[in-house]
C-alpha cells in the first residue's frame, strides 16, 4: 500500500486525523467531565428559570427548625413539641408529615413523652419517619445495612424510607437518588426499601386517592413507577438513578432560602400560621439552623438537606424530569463533528473553510444544545467534549493542511525555481503577490545575450555534443541570472532573454542587472579553460542591457498555455544593443539609462551615440567594464585615452583622433578599431556641417 498516495487522499486523512483526535479527547474525559458538570448545573438551573412559576409545586410545605426555634426550645428539645406540632398540622388537614429525625434512641429523662409521641404517631396515621443506611464489614463481604427508628415509633408510621443520595465524585454535588434499593436489615434479611422522596410520594398518593401504593414497587429498564400511571424516568439507560431537577434560588436579598413555602417550627407550634397553607399538603420537617450544618452541595450551591428533599419530591410532582442523553448518541455526534470539521478544514477553498466552520459551530454548539435544552427533557453530558473536539479538530486539521500545503508549496517552488529565480518563486507563492493575467506597463531591465559566431561553432559539434555543450553553457549562465533575481523569459538556442525586475519592486535592482552580466563573463572565462581541452579554444558572449518601460503581460491560450513576456520598442532596443557589440568589438553594451543608474557602482566607458535600425531617436551607449575601482592602471589609461580620442573625433579633428586610435589599436583596444575605420572615412569624406557624431546602424 502506498502510504504517500493515501496521505494525499482527503477522505483517508479525514478518517485518520479523526481517530487521532478521539484518542486525544478520551484521556482528557475526566477533566472535561468536571467542566461538563458545571455546564449541566447551569443548564438545569436555566431550564427551570424559563418556567419556574409553573415548576414549583404548591403541595409542598417546609417546617424549619431554625435559629428562632432553638433559641426558645433549645436542642435537643422534648418530643412533646413534636407531638404538639403533629396535632396542630393534622388539625389543619395536612396529608403527610415527614420528619428527617431517626428517633432511634429512648430519652430516659422524658420517657413519658416518648410514649405519648408514639401514641401521637399512631393516632395521626400519616407520619413518615426515616431510616439510615450504613455499611457493615462482615468477614466475607461489605453490606449496605439499614438502621431503623425505635420499634414503638416505627410500628405506627404510615411509611418509612432510607437515606442515600448519590453524590457526584468529581463535583461533590447531590445529583440523583435510587428510587428503590435492596438493603439488609440487622438480621441480614434483604428487603426492598424506597428512597425518602418515593416513600413520601407513595404515602401522599395513598392518602390522597385512598389506595395502597406503599407496597407498589414496579420498574423496568427505563422507568420506576410510583403508582401504575406515574412513571419516573431513570437518569440514563446505564443506571437506575433519578436526577433531581433543582428549583433555582431567588435573589438572596429577599432573605428566602428557596422558592418552596416554609415556616418556622416555633410559629407552627404557637399557631401563628394560617391553617389553610397546610390543607392537603406534604409537610417536611427538619432543621435549617446554621450551626447544625445539615447541608449538601447542589446545582444551586449549598442548600439545606430538607430543601434537597423538597426538590426531589417536586421533580416528580411537577413531572419536570431530566434525562441524560444517551452516551452513544453524544459520542456519535462528537465523532460526526470531528469528521465534518476535519474534512472541510482540509479544503483549499477559503470560502468553504469559513462557511463550514461557522455552520459546524452554529449547528453543534448553538442550535443543537439549545434545541435539546428548550424542547426536550434531555441533558447533554459532553458539551465540553463537543467544544474541545471542535478546537482540536480545527487545530490539528489546519496544522496538517499547513504542512501538506507547505510541502506542496516547496515542490511547486522548486519546480517554479527552474523557470524563474528562487526569490521570484517565493514572491509569486507568497500571499503578498497576485498574478496579474492582464497587461501592464512596468519599468524593468531587459537583457539579451548571444554566443558570437554560434552558427559556425555549432557546425563543429556532433548533435549529442552540441546538446551537452548548450546544456552546460545555459545552465551556468541561467544560474547566475536567477541567483541575481532575474526572470528568464525565453531561450532561443544559445540566446537568452531575461527581465529584471518584472514581478516586484526592489531597491537598486538595476545594480543586480550589471553585476549579473559581469559575473557571466567571469564564469565564461572559467568555462573556456575547460572547453579548450576538448572542443575549441574560446567562445565569446555578447550581452545587451537596457532599462526602460515596457509592456509586460501573459500571452496565453486560456487554460492551456501561458507565457509571461515583455514587448515594445525598448525590448527591441535591448536586443539591438546585444548586436551593437559586433560593431564595437565589445561584449557588454548598455544604454545610457543603465549607465546613469549604475555609474557609482561600476566602471563604464562611453562608446558612441547611435541610431539603431528602424529608430530615429539616437541613444548613447556604454561598455560595462567592471565593478567600481576594479580596473587596473593600464586599463584606466586606455579608457582615458579612448575618451580623449572620442572627444577629438566629435570635434571633427579626425586626423589627430586617428593617430590616438592607432595607438590604442596597438594596445589591443578593440572599440578603437571601429573608430579608426570611421576616422578614415571622414578624412576622405568630411561629414555635413550639421553632423552630430551620430553613428547609424544599418543592420538589425
Amino acid at each position: 500500500m502506498n502510504f504517500s498516495k493515501l496521505s494525499n487522499s482527503r477522505i483517508f486523512l479525514t478518517i485518520f486525523l479523526s481517530i487521532i483526535i478521539l484518542f486525544i479527547i478520551i484521556p482528557l474525559s475526566w477533566t472535561l467531565s468536571i467542566v461538563n458538570e458545571k455546564i449541566k448545573s447551569y443548564t438545569i438551573l436555566n431550564m427551570m428559570n424559563y418556567s419556574s412559576s409553573k415548576m414549583v409545586s404548591d403541595e409542598i410545605v417546609v417546617v424549619t427548625i431554625d435559629e428562632k426555634t432553638f433559641e426558645k426550645l433549645w436542642f435537643p428539645f422534648s418530643r412533646s413539641y413534636y407531638s404538639d406540632l403533629i396535632k396542630n398540622i393534622n388539625s389543619w388537614w395536612a396529608e403527610v408529615i415527614w420528619f428527617d429525625i431517626m428517633f432511634a434512641n429512648n430519652n430516659p429523662s422524658d420517657l413519658e413523652w416518648d410514649n405519648k409521641f408514639a401514641d401521637t404517631i399512631k393516632e395521626a396515621w400519616n407520619i413518615v419517619l426515616g431510616s439510615a443506611t450504613t455499611t457493615k464489614n462482615f468477614w466475607w463481604e461489605i453490606l449496605w445495612v439499614i438502621e431503623m427508628p425505635l420499634e414503638k415509633f416505627y410500628s405506627w408510621v404510615f411509611a418509612h424510607w432510607f437515606y442515600a443520595p448519590n453524590i457526584d465524585k468529581r463535583t461533590k454535588i447531590a445529583t440523583s437518588f435510587f428510587p428503590s434499593m435492596k438493603i439488609h436489615d440487622y438480621d441480614k434479611n434483604l428487603n426492598d426499601y424506597n428512597h425518602f422522596s418515593i416513600s413520601i410520594l407513595k404515602a401522599y398518593y395513598s392518602k390522597l386517592f385512598k389506595q395502597d401504593y406503599l407496597s407498589y414497587n414496579e420498574s423496568n429498564d427505563d422507568y420506576f413507577y410510583v403508582r401504575p400511571d406515574l412513571k419516573i424516568p431513570f437518569q440514563n439507560t446505564n443506571t437506575k438513578w433519578v436526577l433531581i431537577n433543582y428549583i433555582p434560588l431567588p435573589d438572596p436579598s429577599t432573605g428566602k432560602l428557596s422558592n418552596f413555602k416554609y415556616y418556622s417550627f416555633l410559629d407552627v407550634l404557637e399557631n401563628k400560621i394560617d391553617p389553610k397553607v397546610f390543607e392537603w399538603k406534604i409537610v417536611l420537617v427538619w432543621a435549617t439552623a446554621k450551626w447544625i450544618k445539615d447541608t449538601f452541595i447542589t446545582y444551586n450551591g449549598i442548600e439545606y438537606w430538607v430543601f434537597v428533599l423538597a426538590n426531589a419530591i417536586n421533580t416528580v410532582l411537577t413531572k419536570s424530569f431530566l434525562i441524560e442523553l444517551d452516551y452513544a448518541i453524544e459520542f456519535s455526534l462528537i465523532f460526526l463533528l470531528i469528521i465534518l470539521s476535519v474534512y472541510f478544514n482540509l479544503s483549499r477553498s477559503g470560502l468553504v473553510l469559513i462557511f463550514s466552520n461557522l455552520s459546524i459551530t452554529l449547528i453543534f454548539l448553538i442550535i443543537f444544545p439549545l434545541a435539546v435544552i428548550v424542547f426536550t427533557p434531555y441533558l447533554l453530558n459532553y458539551l465540553a467534549h463537543l467544544f474541545f473536539a471542535l478546537v482540536v479538530s480545527l487545530t490539528l486539521s489546519n496544522t496538517v493542511k499547513y504542512l501538506i500545503e507547505n510541502k506542496n508549496k516547496n515542490k511547486l517552488n522548486k519546480a517554479l525555481s527552474e523557470y524563474v529565480s528562487e526569490a521570484i518563486a517565493d514572491e509569486v507563492l507568497s500571499n503578498s503577490w497576485k498574478i496579474n493575467l492582464d497587461w501592464e506597463i512596468k519599468k524593468l531591465a531587459i537583457y539579451f545575450s548571444d554566443i558570437e559566431w554560434f552558427t559556425t561553432i555549432s557546425e563543429k559539434f556532433k548533435p549529442e555534443e552540441l546538446v551537452s555543450f548548450l546544456r552546460e553553457y545555459l545552465s551556468n549562465m541561467s544560474d547566475i541570472i536567477m541567483d541575481e533575481k532575474w526572470f528568464i523569459d525565453k531561450y532561443e538556442w544559445d540566446a537568452i532573454m531575461a527581465l529584471w525586475w518584472s514581478f516586484i519592486d526592489y531597491d537598486k535592482w538595476w545594480y543586480h542587472a550589471c553585476f549579473s552580466a559581469l559575473k557571466q563573463q567571469e564564469r565564461l572565462w572559467e568555462l573556456n579553460k575547460k572547453w579548450s581541452k576538448s572542443w575549441f579554444n574560446e567562445i565569446k558572449v555578447r550581452i545587451g542591457l537596457h532599462i526602460w518601460e515596457a509592456i509586460v503581460w501573459n500571452i496565453w491560450s486560456a487554460g492551456r498555455k501561458m507565457e509571461y513576456t515583455a514587448l515594445g520598442d525598448n525590448v527591441n532596443l535591448a536586443s539591438r544593443l546585444e548586436w551593437v557589440n559586433k560593431f564595437y568589438w565589445t561584449y557588454i553594451c548598455v544604454s545610457e539609462v543603465i549607465y546613469q543608474e549604475n555609474k557609482e557602482f561600476f566602471e563604464f566607458r562611453y562608446l558612441d551615440k547611435i541610431k539603431v535600425k528602424w529608430k530615429n531617436k539616437p541613444i548613447k551607449i556604454y561598455e560595462l567594464l567592471s565593478l567600481k575601482w576594479n580596473l587596473d592602471n593600464s586599463k584606466k589609461e586606455i579608457v582615458l585615452s579612448f575618451e580623449n580620442a572620442v572627444k577629438k573625433y566629435l570635434d571633427r579633428d579626425f586626423i589627430w583622433a586617428k593617430k590616438d586610435f592607432e595607438n590604442l589599436k596597438n594596445l589591443w583596444d578593440k572599440p578603437s578599431l571601429t573608430y579608426l575605420d570611421m576616422c578614415e572615412i571622414y578624412i576622405k569624406n568630411p561629414p555635413e556641417a550639421d553632423w552630430e557624431g551620430i553613428s547609424v546602424m544599418t543592420s538589425k
